[in-house]
Formats: C-alpha cells, sequence, structure tokens
C-alpha cells in the first residue's frame, strides 16, 4: 500500500533507527498488558466454562480447509450443504502467506478482483465480474467504494468468508445488497484463555510494520481483546510514502449461562499521497519511465481515509433449538481526496511532445454516516418428515453521504518519460459542485434450511424497502422488492454432492444523474456445481458452473446535448457467464495444497453507447492460482516451513467501451518460516522472478495502469505467550 509518513523523525532517521524507534515504542505500550494477559487468573477459570461458542469462527481450523460458515445462510452450516459457492481464507492461510491486506488474501479464491489498496477510492471488489460488497462480522459499512469497508489490516482478522453471486435475500444496507458477491471479514474474538501476540516486520521501500494482538481475561465472565497495527513505508513509485495504522478493541461479558454481549470497535485512519495511474497505451509499449509520479512533488496533500466503526452484538440461547441474535452498528468515514494527476479526456498531451501531460488538480471531499440495526431468531424443529432452521429477521440501515468535486485546475506539465519534478501543488481547490444522499433500509426476511435424507433445501425471502434521497437532483423515491433464493444439495456419498441455485441482487442507483427517476440495480444469478468434502483424504472444494445478468446499468444519455451535462439513462444490460474451481488437499498435516481457477466471460449484452459484446473492466477470462505449504513436524528441523505459490491472469480491459487491453502475467510469491519455542521468524517474497507488467486501475474512468510492485521481501520476527 502506498502510505505516508507525517512525523518528522521518520522522513530523516535510517531505517534501522526508524525499526528500532518504533519497536521500542510498540514494547514500551504492550509489555504491561502482555505480563497481564500471561498471568491467568481466577477469572480465566470461569471464562473456560463459557456455554456460548463463537459460532463465527467455528470450523477454522490450523490448515487451509474450513469444513463450516456462517456468512452463507446466518446459521453455522456445513459447507458440502450449502447450495452456493462459498470460499474461506482461513488464518492459517493468512499467517502463512504473509498477507497483509485484502488484496493479498483473496488471490486464493477464484473469480475475484480484489480492488487495490491504492484504488480504493474509486473502486470496488469484483466477484464473477459483477461490484461485490466487504462486510465486517456481517455488517455493512456503504457500498458505494472499497474505501469505507476495506481494512487497513487483517491483524485482528480470523478468517475471510466470500459468498459468490448476489445475497439480497440475507443482506443488504447502506445502497442496497451486493450484486456479484459479498466479501466477509470475521474479526477475531475476545477469549477465555489470556494470550499475546507481538509481531515486528520490516523489509523492502522502508518498510516497518509493528502489530500486537493481546487478549485476557477480566474478573469473572468477562474477556477482552485488542489488535493494533501500523505501518509506514516507501514505494517504487517515485515520491509515494505514507502510514496506516488500525486498532480493534473488544470486549465480551458472559450475562448468563445462555447470554452473550460483544462490544466491538475498529478504528483505522490511512494516510498516503495519492497515485492517479499511467497512460496505459504509453506504459504498456514502453514509452514512459514505469515508476514515475504523474502529480505535484512539491506541496501535494496526502489524501486520507479515516473509517470508525462500533459494533454491539448480542446472543441468546432461548432453549437448546432456538437463539436471538441482535447486532447493532455505528459507522462514520471521512475521506479527503486530495489528487494530482493527468487528464487525456480534458487535455492531453501535445502531439509534437507525446509524452509531455498537463498536470492537473482536483479535490474530493466525502463523509459518510451509516447506522445498521439486525435481528433474528433461528430455531430447529421437527415438521412434514425432516428438520428445519427456521430463521426470521428484520433490519433496519440508514446512510447518509456527502460529497464534493472541485474543478480540474491545471497546475503544470510533466514528461512522463525523463519526469523532471517540481511542480507545486498551490492551495487547496474549493469544491464546486457537492451531492447529498440519504439511503434508508427497511427489510424483514425469511429462511428455511430443510433436510430430507440425503436433500438439503434451502429457501429464503426478503422484503425491501429502499428510501433514497439524492439532494440536488431533487430524486425522493422509494423501492420495494421482494428478493428470493431457492437452492438444493443432493448427497451422493457423505463427501460428495451435486447442488443447484438461483438468487438475485438488488441496491439503488448511486449518484445517478438523469431526468427520470432512478431505478433500482438487479441481478440474478444461475449456478450448479459439485461439493467435495472427503476428509479421509483432506480433499475439499466446490466446481462450480454460473450465469449471471446485471440490469438497470447506467449509461450515457442518447441524446448528446444531455450527455455533454452528464446525464445517463438506465437501458443497460451486462452479462457473466463462467466455470470456476476452488480446491483445498490436505493428506497430512505438514502438507497444503491450493488450487483455483475461473474461466468468466463476462460482457455488455444491452447499451446504447458501447459496443454489445465489450468485455466488463478489469475481468480476465481466465485467472488461477496454485499454492503449496510444507511444514517440517518432528526431527532436528522441526518448525521449519516453506510455501511458495503462483498467480496467473490473462488479459483483462480497462474501460467500457474497450479502448485498452493490459497483457496477463503470472507472479511467483514464496515463504519460509522457523518457529522455535514461543518465536517465529518469518521471510516472504513477492514478484520474486521481478516481472515488469502492469494492473489494472480505476481513476476518474481513465484508462490508466498501475506498475506491479517489483520484487520484494520482507522479515517478520514474532513472540507469542
Amino acid at each position: 500500500m502506498y502510505v505516508t509518513k507525517n512525523e518528522p523523525f521518520f522522513h530523516t532517521a535510517p531505517l534501522h533507527l526508524r525499526w528500532r524507534r518504533a519497536f521500542c515504542m510498540f514494547l514500551g505500550l504492550a509489555l504491561p498488558v502482555i505480563v497481564q494477559a500471561a498471568q491467568p487468573e481466577e477469572g480465566a477459570k470461569s471464562l473456560q466454562s463459557w456455554t456460548l461458542a463463537p459460532t463465527t469462527v467455528s470450523g477454522a481450523g490450523d490448515g487451509y480447509t474450513a469444513p463450516t460458515s456462517e456468512s452463507a445462510t446466518r446459521t453455522d452450516t456445513p459447507l458440502v450443504e450449502v447450495p452456493q459457492s462459498v470460499q474461506v481464507v482461513t488464518q492459517s492461510m493468512l499467517k502463512e502467506q504473509g498477507s497483509r491486506s485484502l488484496s493479498d488474501a483473496l488471490v486464493n479464491v477464484s473469480g475475484v478482483r480484489a480492488t487495490k489498496p491504492q484504488e480504493a477510492l474509486f473502486a470496488q471488489p469484483i466477484v464473477r465480474g459483477f461490484p461485490a460488497e466487504i462486510y465486517m462480522n456481517g455488517l455493512p459499512a456503504f457500498g458505494g467504494t472499497a474505501a469505507s469497508i476495506d481494512p487497513t489490516s487483517l491483524i485482528g482478522t480470523e478468517r475471510i468468508e466470500v459468498l459468490k453471486g448476489p445475497t439480497s435475500a440475507l443482506y443488504g444496507g447502506g445502497i442496497g445488497a451486493p450484486l456479484g458477491g459479498l466479501i466477509n471479514v470475521i474479526s477475531k474474538r475476545p477469549e477465555a484463555e489470556p494470550s499475546a501476540f507481538l509481531s515486528m516486520r520490516a523489509g523492502s521501500f522502508g518498510t516497518v510494520n509493528p502489530s500486537m494482538d493481546l487478549n485476557t481475561p477480566i474478573g469473572d465472565k468477562v474477556a477482552a481483546r485488542i489488535s493494533a497495527d501500523y505501518q509506514e513505508n516507501d514505494s517504487w513509485i517515485d515520491h509515494i510514502n505514507g502510514h496506516q495504522w488500525s486498532i480493534q478493541p473488544s470486549i465480551a461479558f458472559q450475562l448468563s449461562p445462555e447470554t452473550e454481549l460483544l462490544l466491538r470497535g475498529q478504528y483505522e485512519d490511512r494516510n498516503q499521497l495519492e497515485f492517479s495511474g499511467l497512460p496505459a497505451a504509453q506504459a504498456l509499449s514502453g514509452q514512459i519511465d514505469r515508476n514515475t509520479f504523474p502529480g505535484a512533488s512539491s506541496g501535494q496533500p496526502h489524501t486520507t481515509i479515516e473509517n470508525r466503526t462500533t459494533t454491539a452484538e448480542f446472543r441468546h440461547e432461548v432453549n437448546d433449538d432456538t437463539r436471538l441474535s441482535v447486532s447493532a452498528q455505528y459507522y462514520e468515514g471521512k475521506i479527503r481526496d486530495n489528487g494530482g494527476f493527468i487528464f487525456p479526456e480534458l487535455l492531453g498531451a501535445n502531439p509534437a511532445t507525446p509524452t509531455v501531460y498537463p498536470i492537473f488538480k482536483l479535490y474530493l471531499p466525502t463523509s459518510i454516516r451509516e447506522s445498521t440495526l439486525d435481528t433474528n431468531l433461528g430455531s430447529r424443529i421437527e415438521a412434514l418428515g425432516g428438520s428445519h432452521e427456521l430463521m426470521v429477521g428484520a433490519s433496519y440501515d440508514r446512510t447518509d453521504f456527502t460529497s464534493g468535486v472541485s474543478n480540474a485546475e491545471l497546475i503544470g506539465e510533466l514528461d512522463l518519460a525523463n519526469p523532471s519534478y517540481g511542480i507545486s501543488y498551490g492551495a487547496t481547490p474549493q469544491t464546486i459542485v457537492s451531492q447529498t444522499n440519504r439511503y434508508e433500509t427497511k427489510a424483514v426476511y425469511l429462511q428455511d434450511q430443510a433436510t430430507y435424507g440425503r436433500f438439503h433445501l434451502l429457501g429464503s425471502l426478503r422484503l425491501t424497502q429502499l428510501n433514497l434521497k439524492q439532494q440536488e437532483q431533487g430524486v425522493d423515491t422509494s423501492y420495494h422488492r421482494v428478493t428470493p433464493r431457492l437452492g438444493i444439495t443432493y448427497d451422493l456419498t457423505e463427501s460428495l454432492a451435486l447442488y443447484a441455485a438461483y438468487s438475485t441482487g438488488f441496491r439503488g442507483a448511486f449518484n445517478y444523474n438523469g431526468q427520470e427517476t432512478p431505478k433500482p440495480e438487479l441481478s440474478r444469478n444461475y449456478e450448479a456445481g459439485v461439493k467435495l468434502a472427503y476428509q479421509d483424504l483432506g480433499l475439499s472444494g466446490t466446481l462450480a458452473m454460473f450465469e449471471q445478468t446485471r440490469r438497470n446499468v447506467s449509461t450515457p444519455d442518447p441524446d448528446p446535448a444531455k450527455a455533454i451535462l452528464g446525464y445517463s439513462v438506465q437501458s443497460g444490460e451486462q452479462r457473466a457467464r463462467g466455470i470456476e474451481a476452488d480446491l483445498v488437499w490436505e493428506p497430512t498435516p505438514a502438507l497444503s495444497l491450493l488450487g483455483n481457477y475461473a474461466y468468466t466471460q463476462a460482457q455488455v449484452t444491452e447499451d446504447n453507447t458501447i459496443p454489445v459484446g465489450d468485455v466488463l473492466a478489469r475481468v480476465p477470462r481466465h485467472s488461477g492460482r496454485l499454492a503449496a505449504r510444507y511444514r517440517i513436524l518432528d526431527g532436528a528441523a522441526k518448525g521449519l516451513g516453506f510455501g511458495a505459490g503462483i498467480t496467473a491472469l490473462s488479459a483483462r480491459e480497462l474501460t467500457l467501451p474497450n479502448t485498452v487491453s493490459v497483457p496477463g502475467y503470472a507472479l511467483l510469491d514464496a515463504q519460509t518460516s522457523y518457529d522455535f519455542d514461543r518465536y517465529t521468524i518469518s521471510v516472504s517474497a513477492v514478484n520474486l522472478t521481478g516481472r515488469k507488467v502492469f494492473e489494472t486501475y480505476q481513476y476518474l474512468g481513465s484508462p490508466v495502469v498501475l506498475p506491479t510492485q517489483p520484487r520484494s521481501a520482507y522479515l517478520t520476527l514474532t513472540a507469542s505467550f
């Protein structure tokens, strides 16, 4: 990630002094808590008898296989019984692969194009070709971009569950429900056993990254946890630097043997000099310096992202078969986007000097406030000749979104082939256009999971009212939508099942500017496949075929006079078809093998300006990953572990309509570690072969690219108590 360094010492101190200072500060804050956490108290003995199990993380295990998921059905259900492709990135996978961000972790899931931290302001992650949303512990935090909820750090993450296909039957909030899929980041919970984890990571581009995860009982029937992470680093791109921090406190109360209250906080800041991308055609042809910073090298303010989330979860076991769950969340996000960028669509390079570009500045402030409440009651019953797990629930979400944009002001010129930096940013421009939106969602939902012998049936139904108010456009309207979800799984054997499913997506139009009242965006998904769960062989996974359609996509108004003013109509339709495979094989505790592959044909099927058949941006036709980890469990070399992976993608388009595509690539990563006593030394490397390739990049809809991170290595020291 590109992050900044505000503290003067960090600007001038050598790396070894910055590392020493950060580590000493870190230990000074953490050691008193570690000492307390490492000493069990009498309260710990009481806590160990807690009756409410943390079901959100059950089945995580110590390897790469997760046999259950709660995200798919809001109940703790074996994955082999869920009629949907659901993939889990376990904590072991995160740790052993050295994943530091969602984009690092999600390469392990087929058909997912994660948002890179650098483009989080302008893009959402993509699942099966369509926008997906990131949830934290089953609750949303707006869905316009990834910036509002993409976690700054994974230090407090237990695991990540990816639901493929739309999920409107059970989820919604902010601008609506995910159209392409849902990425649910599940946090660690306070536990009865005291523990402490300290880590210091350092490496390429001046990276300094201390982190900690402390868990301790507090008296009788109370446990607390705090996870924290700080990182500062430079970049392979000229002038880029920054910093980020995250702190995640939580406390759990066992109010009675049947009742638990969990309070969480997640407070994060990112501070980074914004990178706006390089003109794709010239970057791909080698005409410009791949490490050029196309902005103001003097005085450009850093872009800041501040996210504050506070959550309360209440669970009560009414009896052995019935459970009440209530979750409430308040989210506040503030983004101050200061961009220095090229804008060929407004003013391009002079043909006589084709690599000399005008540089513009732009200011885009955004503020978001969101309040969410979800409550459901689940019960297991025997009826109609089968067993049923019934759930009825209701949810409410109100999101207030305000944003502004300044003029794009010219501040100078820069030769991207031979940059001579010195452009001054000047004063922050004033906003001239504002946007004030309010989204209010009220919903009730019902679900039945029924088992009749070898058949597992799933039916969900949600009735949603979404009130949309766009102040500047004079829009004040309400949508009412019933979104069903149906699925069936048939057990061929105890370890092999077939499934088929149908699901729908529904969300409001985001910042739609047209002369008609905006319609909701809709999606539907058909899929069928095979589930594997061979416990004796250590083989698990999913093979799936799918077809997804997205309707009411905004396209430019066919009237040129209206289109030039930025008006749109909702006449577009897009479709994605494909096959996916996600497999994990762990024949012994010493070996974990992971493989995934996706063939995705995502294209425009109806539009009034974009040619039908154009490929959706950022979606490769072919993508996949192979990864392996071997652990030495006994003998003189006990504690050693080795891992490697290769991630490959085919070509991807940058924009609609298609103008420039980015060639595919294959990148190699590797990791090794050594565990001794309570300590671990690990080394990880990315782009091990030093490939000089490019990533697709989203910035104001321009055809720009990001140079892939060059060969980099990181050393991590950890201590566990």
